[in-house]
């Protein structure tokens, strides 16, 4: 199955987690894939932020607060979700942060933590302990959500950049290891979308000649599918713009 051939209809009636879902990507996913039909858990640092999707999806949006630099507040948000779920169908590992935008001798060493472990250690420590609920999908799927400088590294991008290149060998290592119990496990990399992070990373760029993240949508859709079937690939989102009809 390529995604040229997918159907829309095979993503309907799931139950999809995103974390990060309070702008840019997080929250364009969350908005399309609740009008697929899915029930959809929806994370912030600051669940005030998820209002605007709450108030259209009352029914079928589920927001919780998760602040992923706490063990704590992951092992909370984890405990919520199995009271009110007995399966995740897809997870989507999509919040991170930037940290500076530094060389590697001048990078603050606290900054540097924090962003290892927002991005890539608590990562992990999220999917592992989401692992049973992912099991008992007829089939699951996990995206994590990685960048252009975690497969090519890049100067001056010092943590965000080595915290993506875990976030890629945790995806390829996860992925053999599920391949028997019928989850699939894949990286994403978005390229340069018109996203606050992006502006932070870029203040002088013009945001309009950039895709949108309703653009960079399809193949995050279609590896949420029933269709999908690769595991372990290094997918750029950008190559798959315009590859569906919303």
């Amino acid at each position: 199955m390529s995604i040229e051939d997918f159907k829309l209809s095979s993503v309907k009636n799931k139950t999809i987690l995103i974390t990060g879902s309070s702008r840019g990507i997080g929250h364009a996913l969350c908005e399309k894939l609740l009008s697929m039909n899915n029930s959809v858990i929806g994370t912030a640092k600051n669940i005030e932020h998820l209002n605007s999707i709450s108030v259209i999806n009352n029914d079928k949006f589920f927001p919780i607060q998760l602040d992923l630099e706490s063990i704590d507040s992951i092992d909370l948000m984890v405990a919520e979700v199995k009271k009110g779920f007995d399966k995740i169908d897809v997870l989507i590992n999509n919040a991170s942060i930037l940290g500076e935008m530094k060389t590697l001798e001048d990078y603050n060493y606290e900054t540097w933590k924090n962003v290892i472990n927002i991005n890539m250690n608590h990562q992990y420590y999220l999917t592992k302990n989401f692992l049973p609920l992912i099991k008992n999908s007829k089939k699951g799927s996990i995206i994590n959500v990685s960048s252009s400088v975690g497969r090519f590294p890049r100067e001056k991008w010092g943590a965000y950049s080595v915290s993506k290149v875990g976030l890629e060998a945790l995806t390829e290592i996860f992925s053999q290891e599920l391949k028997e119990v019928n989850i699939i496990v894949n990286s994403v990399n978005p390229g340069g979308t018109a996203t606050d992070m992006r502006r932070e990373a870029y203040p002088d760029e013009d945001q309009g000649q950039l895709p949108s993240p309703i653009d960079i949508l399809p193949i995050f859709i279609y590896l949420a599918s029933d269709d999908a079937t690769e595991s372990g690939m290094k997918f750029n989102a950008r190559e798959y713009i315009g590859s569906m009809e919303f």
